[in-house]
């Protein structure tokens, strides 16, 4: 049997300052990952955690069964 077609996703550019791409880096090279992977790992990690975000350093959390 076929494996199943993977879905279709998009491509995005990205600009980062010097130092958050410092911080990618370095936590992609900890974790055996690419950049790009990593990336995309921690940004659905955080909005699958977060429903929002205010301001940098200001979160909401995803409520789960009605509880915060």
């Amino acid at each position: 049997m076929a494996a199943p077609k993977q879905q279709k996703g998009i491509a995005m550019m990205l600009y980062m300052p010097p130092e958050l791409n410092d911080l990618l880096t370095a936590s992609a090279k900890k974790s055996g990952r690419s950049k790009t992977t990593e990336a995309l790992f921690r940004l659905e990690d955080h909005l699958k955690l977060y429903v929002s975000l205010a301001t940098p350093g200001q979160r909401f959390s995803v409520e789960i069964n009605g509880k915060d």
